[in-house]
């Protein structure tokens, strides 16, 4: 099929404003995962050129594919593996060079395509472990990882399929050695005449946009005493001291502490303003310290337990990294990482409830800081380097709202989790680009505020009660 992207070299301006402004949409990739999909499993041919010579291979790609989706939402194949079969004459060279196992990573190819426009995106990095190859009169590797997801740009029908794909080939000696110190690529072109779709399905149009929803106002506390009670509880603290009476209880109490660990997983979208189109974010795990602080106070009938929380990926204070590939404004399809990594004090909880209200009402807050940068950036497969330091200038200042009751449980509560929400500012970036400054570009394409966030916590697991059914922490479904 022949490609029809509107962007080529010829016209470097516009491919430079063109690719960073659909990297805007992938900055915070998602996927549209829909309940409904297809597994599917294909065998195809290849011509396989090695150092030793060519050979005939076969290559079975399988994955769970989306059954449909939507214009503007990215949707994500998943349980991708591709199995590749070796031929004995490759092994044969192998043993000779004192090898005894071989590893790969293999690249394959996919081809987008929906009417008359195609185009071609990496789907990179799906590892095979390493395989014994000493007696073998051939191998099965099996490279399996995450792909990118895929954004369409316009309705109608869009079909997948499998194109040219590479390996990268490590054969290892007995010790765990390199065997070959810089491993063998094989390029591996597909049969000619092969039947290679691997899923088709329909792009419907924009959803309808649902109304912003509104963040729960928080109460006037110092005001919920009625002036009238005020005033009194104000003339018997002057008549305690004109008598020479001690004080009453001061309003608040001192705070005291009693630090609880916990953990939980949170997940949810974000709508990227500028390019009308949602995101996923998560699922993150975080560490929680409850009861960091308590105070209650009975002059509003409150009482207020501050709490913190801090992400974990691998031992760092960070989001999962996340990759996705988006399709539109002629079908170029664009890729990049991003890593949202908090920074400064850990995450603050504010959870404020109401002794006087029989339903026990929470108002809860959560602010944190956290640094967006943006790396592996490739525009129709091609890398746009945006350098190692492409971030936002300053940390983004992100808080949430979320309001629950206990009696009888409803919305969101700390313990119990649910959603909370809030607005997103993204601020200008800098150090993007190495042969040319892309940080004014970054922050046009991606900068400003109204990005609405919705996220869901999964109810806490508290470390002193693994007995407890919310016990290992579970990873919440994202509402929208």
């Amino acid at each position: 099929m022949a490609s029809n992207v509107r962007w080529t070299t010829r016209q470097p301006a516009r491919f430079a404003a063109g690719g960073l402004l659909v990297v805007a949409a992938t900055f915070l990739p998602g996927a549209d995962s829909a309940a409904d999909s297809q597994r599917v499993e294909i065998s195809l041919g290849y011509n396989c050129r090695f150092p030793e010579g060519s050979y005939a291979m076969t290559a079975v790609v399988a994955g769970r594919f989306p059954a449909g989706g939507r214009v503007g939402r990215p949707v994500e194949p998943r349980d991708v593996t591709v199995e590749v079969d070796l031929p004995k004459a490759a092994l044969d060279e192998w043993v000779g060079l004192d090898a005894t196992a071989v590893s790969a990573v293999v690249q394959l190819k996919v081809l987008h395509a929906m009417s008359k426009e195609s185009a071609t995106a990496d789907w990179s990095g799906l590892e095979a472990p390493a395989q014994d190859i000493a007696g073998r009169d051939g191998l099965e590797l099996e490279a399996a990882g995450a792909v990118p997801t895929a954004t369409f740009g316009s309705p109608g029908t869009a079909t997948l399929s499998a194109s040219d794909l590479t390996m990268a080939l490590s054969p290892l000696k007995e010790d765990g050695s390199a065997a070959v110190p810089d491993g063998i690529d094989v390029a591996c072109r597909l049969a000619d005449g092969a039947d290679s779709t691997l899923a088709s399905f329909t792009i419907d149009g924009p959803a309808a946009k649902k109304p912003v929803e509104p963040t729960p106002d928080l109460p006037d506390l110092a005001g919920k005493l009625p002036p009238s009670q005020r005033e009194k509880l104000d003339d018997a603290r002057r008549a305690a001291r004109a008598e020479g009476d001690a004080d009453p209880e001061p309003c608040p109490f001192p705070p005291f502490s009693v630090p609880t660990p916990a953990e939980t997983y949170v997940a949810g979208f974000t709508n990227v303003k500028k390019l009308d189109s949602a995101a996923l974010l998560g699922p993150a795990h975080l560490n929680v310290v409850l009861m960091k602080t308590y105070i209650a106070d009975p002059c509003t009938d409150t009482f207020t337990v501050l709490s913190e929380a801090d992400f974990d990926y691998n031992g760092r204070r960070q989001l999962p990294p996340s990759q996705g590939t988006f399709l539109t404004y002629g079908f170029m399809p664009t890729t990049a990482t991003m890593v949202l990594s908090q920074v400064g004090r850990p995450a603050l909880i504010k959870s404020v409830s109401h002794n006087s209200d029989p339903r026990i009402p929470e108002d809860t807050t959560v602010t944190a800081d956290f640094e967006l940068t943006i790396s592996d950036v490739r525009v129709n497969g091609e890398p746009l380097d945006v350098g190692p330091n492409c971030r936002t200038v300053k940390p983004i200042k992100q808080t949430l709202y979320a309001f629950g009751t206990g009696n009888p449980p409803s919305g969101y509560t700390v313990n119990r989790g649910g959603t909370m929400s809030g607005e997103t500012y993204i601020p200008a970036f800098t150090g993007c680009g190495v042969d040319e400054d892309l940080s004014p570009l970054m922050t046009a394409s991606i900068s400003g505020g109204g990005n609405y966030i919705k996220m869901t916590q999964a109810p806490l697991c508290v470390v002193s009660n693994p007995d407890s059914p919310d016990c290992p922490a579970k990873k919440p479904i994202p509402e929208r």
